[in-house]
């Protein structure tokens, strides 16, 4: 049976942070991989909305010069802030939360 896109790149993904994609048993609860400091879900899309990665680079580059990594926070008017949303590319997820030995970093 051939690996899906979306399962290889889980594996792929769960390496980066040193761990291993935990395999569809029905224990999971929803995590495709988890670390030391989170639980992760992937989801593979065909596209995401057009602004998200206009702000998401317009921060990025401002961080850059900086020598920092760009995060993008969204929330809804009237949302709690606690319940808002980071997001950040997974090459400054991980350069943040440390890569084991020996990955690279210029995967797809």
């Amino acid at each position: 049976m051939s690996d899906k896109a979306w399962k290889a790149c889980e594996r792929r993904m769960a390496r980066d942070v040193g761990v291993d994609r935990i395999p569809v048993t029905g224990e999971r609860h929803g995590a495709d991989f988890t670390d030391a400091i989170a639980a992760y879900q992937l989801k593979v899309r065909r596209m995401l909305p057009s602004w998200l990665w206009h702000w998401l680079g317009g921060i990025q580059a401002t961080a850059a010069t900086q020598g920092k990594s760009g995060i993008l926070v969204l929330k809804t008017p009237g949302q709690k802030d606690t319940d808002a949303l980071v997001i950040l590319s997974w090459k400054d997820w991980t350069a943040l939360h440390g890569v084991p030995a020996g990955k690279a970093d210029d995967r797809d």
